[in-house]
């Protein structure tokens, strides 16, 4: 059978680009036909990315800033592939793929908050809490008809807001339409998607074999996250501020709030006890999870699912996070570590002060989450349920 994969980029550049790869190699493995059809090229090892699929095609209508390079339309590909699916990721409009309902079997992966939140991050902007609105005319009131560009001069732009509404329905019609979590099925739910259409099919990577160690006798917290304002790094420093026993932070990634969590590090005190480690490849991660006794997950913003935590889980750290988004499907609270009420700083730090300050319990949750990772979040199991909502023989 011949599946056509739909993603704006072409290349590894982030989460969604990740699963669009991992899950055509997989089903490649499987003996399936896989193609794609891009929007835009990105140069970090396209080839490769490239090299997973039968061939991927340059399509003029998936992206609205395309590059200058040959494209072809998407009706070109359709003819050229003739897939048996559609299989769509993140794209900001679908209209190119209308004429193929009830044709085709179009299934579409909803990775993030882009198809139901015009302002696409799901935090309000007066008090950067979460919304649990669906999309209308709240969006206006928390202005989200304007966003970061320069049609408006200081860098912003006008946003149609009922143009956004109009694209997120248009993707009613589809057959199948899968999230990550509980709190993305809700999302589409709330938004006037069709109840039986909506499956969760919660995401997974293939893992090199993971050397298991024993927790961290000293009190080591791990942070490994992009760093941008929806991560929430800047939470886990207000929290670990309020820790009673001694601590060490380590902070993974990069990002453009960096320089400013650096200095919020430092208007704190906090210079003797958190290191800002920077980008580190997988290759070498695995030394940070050993260090670790806890991992801490401190978003903001409503993680559609949260890959991060699966990887703490498979190396058996306990997390310490916020309850928010898709995060309490992996994380249950007092089993593989603890949940803390939305941008609660001060239960964030009771959370991890009790980690640090009971080895014994440090164990055993660090113990269940690593069989959590193993029996409920699979790669082969992943694989399973994606043929099932494609419908593959």
């Amino acid at each position: 059978m011949r599946i056509l994969f739909v993603n704006e980029k072409c290349g590894y550049y982030g989460g969604v680009e990740q699963n669009v790869a991992v899950t055509a190699h997989g089903l490649r493995n499987l003996g399936y036909e896989c193609f794609l059809a891009y929007g835009t090229r990105v140069d970090r090892d396209f080839t490769g990315y490239s090299s997973l699929f039968e061939d991927v095609f340059h399509c003029k209508e998936i992206c609205e800033n395309i590059d200058s390079s040959p494209t072809l339309s998407f009706d070109e590909i359709a003819n050229s592939v003739c897939p048996e699916v559609i299989y769509l990721h993140k794209v900001p409009k679908t209209d190119f793929c209308v004429k193929y309902v009830n044709n085709i079997r179009i299934v579409r992966m909803v990775h993030d908050h882009n198809l139901c939140c015009p302002k696409k991050h799901k935090y309000l902007f007066h008090n950067s809490r979460i919304c649990h609105y669906k999309a209308g005319w709240r969006c206006y009131l928390d202005m989200a008809f304007i966003e970061r560009g320069s049609d408006l001069g200081h860098g912003f732009k006008y946003v149609s807001i009922s143009d956004r509404i109009f694209e997120m329905r248009q993707n009613y019609r589809w057959d199948c339409l899968l999230t990550g979590s509980v709190f993305m099925r809700q999302e589409l739910l709330q938004n006037g998607f069709p109840p039986d259409k909506i499956h969760i099919l919660p995401p997974s990577v293939p893992m090199k074999p993971v050397t298991v160690t024993q927790p961290s006798t000293e009190p080591n917290i791990l942070c490994v996250s992009q760093l941008i304002r929806g991560k929430g790094v800047d939470l886990l420093l207000q929290a670990v501020r309020k820790l009673k026993c001694r601590f060490h932070l380590t902070i993974v990634g990069t990002g453009n709030a960096e320089s400013g969590l650096k200095a919020l590090s430092h208007s704190l005190g906090l210079d003797d006890s958190v290191r800002f480690a920077g980008w580190v490849n997988n290759d070498s991660i695995g030394e940070f999870y050993s260090n670790a006794r806890v991992v801490a997950v401190p978003c903001r913003w409503p993680e559609p699912f949260g890959m991060i935590g699966l990887e703490a889980m498979r190396h058996a750290r306990p997390v310490v996070a916020f309850n928010v988004g898709g995060i309490p499907d992996w994380l249950e609270n007092d089993v593989t570590g603890f949940l803390a009420p939305e941008q609660d700083v001060s239960s964030l730090a009771t959370a991890i002060d009790r980690i640090l300050q009971d080895y014994g319990l440090t164990q055993r949750l660090g113990k269940a989450a690593l069989n959590r990772a193993h029996e409920k979040f699979s790669f082969e199991k992943y694989l399973e349920q994606t043929r099932e909502y494609l419908k593959l023989n």
